[in-house]
């Protein structure tokens, strides 16, 4: 513990041994030996300063490439030509191409109402039976009797083929409502028919139709030579040719597949209780509230008459929009599809079918998406200029204006520059340079981005701009793939080398904190020592004091007697 302030008053009168001495020796020693070091760290803590800037600007920069080195920028796509009757979207990395979608007639869903009746609590039936529900190729056998209401049968259809249709009871006038079946998918598979079995419906949910005798199974062939059916509705009459070996089933697909008849009629052959099947065609479209036929025009009538004769169904029921597939002309081709949404004729592409025309044309350019790839490559610019202002500021020097950077001098730290540089001015080997591509040096060093040349030149060849900037993957004659790297992965993977953990950067500035330890700990030391030993100083002064101070009432005393002694003789 110094004790400096005990020697405020010390001395001989000459001023010599005063605390005043020893302050001005130890400002001179710590002038010396604490001071150095001090600057030293303050120079430590500017350098960490530095370098934790330099990686935040690093990291940012990085981080600017590292999305110009991942393909997936590239696969971003721009869609155009969409109007009012055709949308389009296209997933990334869709290939780039042109097309033209006119004459679309959209896909509709099945759509049945009832008759009327007066509330949803009357009763559908006379009596107990089986109705035959079917929708998209599927049977459904729901059965019923005098006490089910139309309330109960809307409850059972959407439990048992609520997947495929709703069923829901409509007020269409102030005393009447119906039961309304809609199918919940578009396409002609979708057509829905409810088939009495039994005969004890009420006619408010009967359909228009005839059907045929019984055949053991759907794969029984009709007739024993060729011949040709005729089926009627009133004045308009649909033909099909048979053969001795046409199935039943066969009739059915003819019927529904046929562009006319299948418009007008839904053919199908249905299993009733005793396990056999009959031919059910229920009318929609035209075909409703007309005289349903079927006959057979060969000579000697070579179909089954289990086939020609009918019984005859007439009813309320009626199909209000009849399921149909979806037709367009895709770049003049006609197209059919069972869906508004079409995505299966180029992979990740979707055209989505908004309203019936036949006088609009889309034409449909799917292209590069541009604009995030020139936003990224902005992005590089900036992060680019500020990390190269950052390295200036650290290594310049200045001679004129006395300024030299903390790191002027530092190999580690001058090279990250020019190694950035070597890159972003090199060319590959087709010859292609980032300054094609708008990126352009400066006087001063910095750099610019041009847009309307990146728009240029990547118009040339979009595949060629993405593998010069991200590389490419190719697949050989022998099925083995090797991978070219494009001058932003080369630019990434440098510039990872100096910001990951064990980088130059995180080296540089584990140095630096070594350093700030190093010098904390010798500061400490020196004060330390300094200290002590103006201790040990302050106390000698202190012993010096009072021997002088001793001898100085020795003198005194001395003088006393001497002068007693004069003045005596």
């Amino acid at each position: 513990m110094s004790s400096t302030g005990a020697l405020s008053s010390l001395g001989m009168g000459s001023g010599v041994l005063t605390s005043s001495v020893i302050d001005q020796l130890k400002t001179n020693d710590t002038n010396l030996i604490i001071a150095p070091i001090d600057k030293k760290i303050s120079t430590n803590t500017q350098k960490q300063a530095s370098m934790t800037q330099l990686g935040s600007l690093a990291t940012s920069l990085t981080s600017s490439v590292s999305s110009l080195e991942s393909s997936t920028l590239y696969q971003k796509r721009t869609v155009a030509g969409s109007n009012d009757n055709v949308s389009v979207t296209a997933d990334p990395g869709v290939a780039i191409q042109d097309f033209t979608v006119s004459d679309v007639k959209m896909a509709t869903a099945s759509v049945l109402q009832s008759g009327s009746f007066s509330d949803s609590t009357n009763k559908i039936a006379s009596d107990s039976g089986k109705l035959n529900f079917n929708v998209n190729g599927t049977d459904y056998t729901i059965a019923y009797d005098s006490s089910m209401s139309y309330d109960d049968l809307k409850t059972k259809i959407n439990d048992v083929a609520g997947t495929n249709v709703k069923a829901s009871i409509l007020q269409t006038s102030d005393t009447g409502y119906s039961l309304i079946i809609n199918s919940k998918n578009t396409g002609t598979a979708q057509q829905v028919t409810l088939t009495d079995l039994s005969g004890k419906l009420n006619s408010t949910l009967k359909s228009d139709s005839i059907m045929s005798g019984a055949f053991a199974t759907t794969g029984t062939k009709f007739a024993t030579g060729d011949g040709t059916l005729t089926l009627g509705a009133g004045a308009n009459n649909y033909t099909f040719a048979y053969t001795k070996d046409t199935t039943l089933s066969n009739l059915v697909d003819m019927i529904n597949k046929d562009p006319i008849a299948g418009a007008n009629f839904t053919a199908r052959a249905i299993k009733n209780d005793a396990g056999t099947y009959n031919l059910v065609l229920t009318a929609k479209g035209d075909a409703e509230n007309k005289t349903l036929t079927l006959q057979d025009q060969a000579s000697g009538g070579s179909a089954s008459s289990l086939l020609t004769t009918t019984t005859a169904t007439n009813g309320d029921m009626s199909s209000i929009q009849a399921a149909s597939d979806a037709s367009f002309k895709y770049n003049g081709i006609t197209l059919t599809r069972a869906s508004n949404s079409i995505t299966d004729i180029t992979a990740g592409l979707t055209i989505n079918l908004l309203s019936n025309t036949t006088t609009s044309t889309a034409n449909i350019s799917i292209t590069q998406d541009a604009q995030p790839i020139k936003d990224a490559m902005q992005s590089l610019v900036d992060s680019y200029n500020a990390v190269s202002k950052q390295l200036t500021t650290m290594t310049q020097a200045d001679v004129a204006n006395n300024i030299v950077g903390l790191f002027n001098g530092d190999s580690s730290i001058n090279g990250i520059d020019r190694d950035i540089k070597n890159i972003l001015t090199s060319s590959s080997s087709s010859g292609l340079s980032l300054t094609q591509y708008g990126i352009n040096i400066n006087r001063d060093g910095t750099l610019s981005f041009d847009s309307k040349a990146f728009d240029t030149k990547m118009a040339e060849s979009p595949d060629n701009m993405a593998s010069y900037f991200s590389g490419k993957t190719t697949v050989g004659a022998d099925g083995n793939t090797s991978t070219t790297d494009g001058v932003f992965n080369t630019l990434y993977t440098n510039l990872n080398n100096l910001t990951k953990s064990s980088g130059v950067l995180a080296n540089l500035t584990t140095g630096l904190t070594t350093e700030a330890t190093s010098l904390t700990n010798d500061k400490t030391k020196a004060t330390a020592s300094l200290n002590a030993r103006y201790d040990t100083m302050t106390q000698q002064f202190i012993a010096y004091d009072a021997i002088i101070s001793n001898l100085n009432n020795q003198f005194s005393s001395l003088s006393q007697q001497i002068s007693m002694a004069v003045s005596g003789k």
